[in-house]
């Protein structure tokens, strides 16, 4: 018999899809015709209710419906419940424990006491009474214990009372970050100070002696017996000219090492100063090299940390960025941002074995000046220029743009390249006021017009303010020409104002540490000899 090949009951999907096709029409014929007989009913089967007849209809269907409002009324409290004891079940499980074990520990200390007691004067003392007596014996060490640890609590408060939010030479956090808390970051930043070996003070290059704080030098000096060190970085030395980088930099030398820092690319549009040699690369590398020598010099058997600090928006983060990246390494360690408030925590980098570098909030410090206190919006506008706060939580940026307006006025040439950014003619004083039309013609060169073709001046303004912080606006200001004085000339009341001698020791010191001699220059004596200039 011959064995054929089994034939296959696979079929068409042609074939197939016409069957599935014939099957629910079917289907639906089906439904059509039952909906169509007379005897077809529902499988739902309904409540036929209370009958129309019933001489108590009202009042059961009234029963009904307090009993369905009463069950809702009591579902919505045991929600309510569950979410109020959720969040504290944890606080109060461990405020529990911890009032059991304190109860349990002086009940037992009581009764010890009182055994004692009774042990050594059996036949003459009074039991309830040497309880009562150990009872309040007990109590009142508890208070004193308890008023010592909030005497220590205020002592160190007011240790760090200068950068409360109550400090009158300070600013309060309302006016810079709404939505942080000033007294967080306050830890923070003397987390940094405390827990750091070197402290960099990063400052912008166009405005360094507005984001100095004299305070903070003297408390980073006080902090572990002296034994830290500071050094000034001037950031954004691409938006300075040359001269204007080098003034700064013999001023600042005169109180504390310092090093020029290009820490990160411009802003598109941004016009900015060639500083040849003083590229991203070679500032970062030079900078590294400063903190290795430190960390030779000191030989210790953990690793070196470096604290930096500074007001929001210096570039704290992108000195971080450029330490990392300055050997083709790691890009964008830190977060960085053209707005203030990016970095909101303590963070920690390992630059390598020997290095670490701690990165803080900006914080505004205490800025003292040397004439009146100015009023809120003057400091307010101070603070915009210095890109202290984030334009969201501007409220009024005119203030500002006149500050700025001032400023440039004051230099002829300044005053004409600011003109030239947004091509406008010759400006009209009404009142000795130009910052006005100032801002109108610049509203209605860049389209910030409202209904009716009317200029917003407040657009107009943060348009001035993006670009001043962007660098598209020149701007700087010129050292102050301190003259050189030595200590015993100088009169006992008076604060010194030039190079002291004691002071210029110091930083003969701690450039010979850092290696700092004739990193700019190629002279052995670079450092000494800007100081004496």
């Amino acid at each position: 018999m011959k064995v054929g090949k089994p034939k296959s009951k696979r079929v068409t999907v042609r074939l197939r899809h016409k069957i599935e096709k014939a099957s629910a029409a079917k289907q639906r014929k089906a439904r059509k015709l039952a909906k169509k007989n007379p005897e077809w009913r529902s499988k739902i089967k309904k409540d036929p209710g209370i009958p129309n007849l019933f001489p108590y209809k009202d009042k059961i269907l009234q029963e009904i419906e307090e009993k369905r409002r009463l069950k809702e009324e009591e579902n919505a409290r045991r929600r309510e419940m569950a979410k109020t004891q959720k969040p504290s079940a944890d606080t109060s499980l461990d405020s529990t424990e911890e009032g059991a074990e304190e109860s349990e520990d002086v009940l037992l200390d009581i009764v010890s006491e009182s055994e004692d007691s009774m042990e050594v004067d059996d036949s003459n003392s009074n039991p309830m009474a040497a309880l009562l007596a150990s009872a309040k014996a007990q109590a009142a060490q508890f208070d004193q214990k308890k008023s010592n640890d909030e005497d220590a609590m205020e002592e160190d408060d007011d240790d760090w009372a200068g950068f409360d939010d109550d400090d009158d030479e300070g600013i309060s956090s309302a006016a810079v970050r709404k939505d942080s808390s000033r007294k967080a970051f306050d830890k923070v930043y003397k987390q940094v100070v405390d827990s750091a070996d070197v402290v960099l003070y990063v400052l912008d290059a166009r405005d360094p002696e507005s984001t100095r704080s004299k305070e903070v030098e003297h408390m980073v000096m006080a902090a572990d017996g002296g034994s830290k060190r500071l050094i000034f970085i001037l950031n954004k030395i691409d938006l300075v000219p040359p001269t204007a980088l080098k003034s700064w930099l013999i001023h600042l030398r005169r109180s504390f090492p310092t090093l020029p820092l290009r820490a990160s690319k411009p802003a598109p549009n941004a016009r900015t100063f060639d500083h040849r040699e003083l590229t991203i690369k070679v500032t970062s590398e030079t900078l590294f090299r400063a903190l290795k020598a430190f960390a030779e010099s000191r030989q210790f058997k953990r690793s070196i940390k470096v604290g930096i600090i500074g007001y929001p928006n210096v570039g704290k983060s992108s000195v971080i960025n450029a330490l990392t990246s300055r050997l083709g390494g790691r890009t964008g360690t830190c977060p960085v941002g053209a707005e203030a408030g990016v970095t909101t925590s303590l963070r920690e980098v390992k630059l390598d074995n020997k290095l670490k570098l701690l990165d803080s909030p900006g914080i505004v410090f205490p800025h003292s000046t040397g004439g009146s206190k100015p009023t809120k919006i003057e400091e307010q506008a101070r603070l915009i220029l210095l890109n202290a706060i984030p334009p969201k939580e501007i409220d009024d940026p005119v203030p500002a743009v006149n500050l700025l307006l001032k400023r440039l006025s004051s230099s002829p040439e300044l005053f004409a390249k600011l003109m030239d950014v947004y091509d406008l003619p010759p400006l009209h004083s009404v009142n000795g006021d130009t910052t006005t039309d100032f801002l109108i013609q610049v509203a209605r060169k860049r389209g910030r017009l409202g209904k009716g073709g009317v200029p917003n001046l407040h657009s107009a303004a943060q348009t001035v303010i993006t670009d001043w912080r962007d660098g598209r606006i020149q701007g700087w200001t010129d050292s102050p020409k301190a003259s050189v004085t030595t200590a015993p000339s100088a009169a006992p009341n008076s604060t010194p104002t030039g190079l002291v001698g004691d002071q210029k020791e110091i930083v003969k010191e701690w450039a010979a540490e850092f290696k700092l001699e004739g990193l700019w220059g190629g002279d052995s004596n670079d450092t000494v000899d800007t100081m004496e200039t």
